[in-house]
């Protein structure tokens, strides 16, 4: 009898002692569940937009100014700021009153709002590029700078002063000199030629004459349509090719179209693409000498592959 009752105990015992382990391993499972919901990452729908509200290019102790939109607007968002893939503390619009060296650099934003089991986060914006200059004078460029088109420079001189000359130089030749207080520079109808190393030097009045020289920029010009290259991939059994045309296109404006063609021994084959950097097509397997072409019709501007030979 003794023995049946101290049975009865241990088994008693082991119950509890189950109990108490499938609580533990039912706290366990809801914890791991927590962690893995503990975070959510939107789609990219949420992608916010940043913006830059001044200049890309400034001089030291001038503003940056970066407003950060998350498309859905909650007002439980908070804007998280990253530079150089590093969190920052600041929230809302990003303001430095005060740049230093230091400040330039890559930005991007996102949005966090707190969920019922953790974190959620909208993806990163796309990043901008902020760049602080130390000197005295610097020289801005508007990018890109395309074949056939004005390369557009100003100088600039810090707090804006009056200027008396102000003159362009491209790998220390003399470019072009105005002394009409502006600083401004146009030189239309560029090409290849015009790529080199550019500065600005301006003289201007503060109490008594100054002068002093830009940085060096690097400008690199570039092509609308770079050398279209023709893809071919026949299939035999089917008796069809497949021709692709691949290319870079820059685009001048938002509106600006490339038309694409294929041609066979000198002849347009039927249809017209439209791509920004590639466009393919299926015809009947044939022998013959093909290439294809590149156009922008608003630029009047064409460029065509080397002829590739099918037989």
């Amino acid at each position: 009898m003794k023995e049946l009752g101290t049975q009865k105990f241990e088994s008693k015992a082991f119950g509890k002692r189950a109990d108490k382990m499938a609580r533990l391993l039912s706290l366990l499972v809801i914890s791991t569940l927590l962690t893995l919901v503990h975070s959510e990452k939107l789609g990219d729908e949420y992608t916010p937009t940043l913006t830059n509200m001044g200049p890309s290019v400034i001089f030291s102790e001038e503003t940056i100014h970066l407003n950060c939109s998350v498309p859905n607007e909650r007002s439980t968002w908070t804007r998280v700021w990253f530079k150089d893939g590093e969190r920052l503390e600041a929230h809302g619009e990003l303001l430095i009153s005060s740049a230093a060296l230091s400040h330039a650099g890559s930005y991007v934003c996102m949005g966090e709002r707190k969920g019922a089991l953790g974190l959620i986060y909208t993806p990163k914006s796309l990043p901008v590029e902020i760049t602080v200059n130390g000197g005295h004078v610097m020289l801005i460029v508007k990018q890109p700078v395309l074949v056939g088109e004005i390369l557009e420079a100003r100088c600039l001189v810090r707090g804006n002063q009056r200027l008396m000359e102000a003159s362009l130089y491209k790998d220390d030749v003399l470019v072009l000199s105005r002394n009409d207080g502006i600083a401004d520079f146009q030189l239309p109808n560029v090409n290849v030629a015009f790529q080199g190393t550019y500065y600005c030097m301006a003289t201007w009045f503060y109490g008594q004459q100054m002068s002093a020289k830009s940085p060096g920029y690097l400008v690199t010009v570039k092509e609308v349509v770079t050398e279209p290259v023709l893809m071919v991939d026949s299939n035999v059994k089917q008796k069809k090719l497949t021709l692709g045309c691949r290319f870079e296109f820059i685009k001048p404006d938002p509106t600006t179209e490339v038309h694409v063609y294929f041609y066979r021994d000198g002849k347009k084959l039927e249809g017209i693409a439209r791509s920004e950097e590639k466009a393919n097509q299926i015809v009947l397997l044939k022998p013959g000498e093909y290439r294809c072409k590149a156009r922008v019709p608003s630029l009047d501007l064409e460029k065509w592959s080397q002829i590739e030979n099918i037989s």
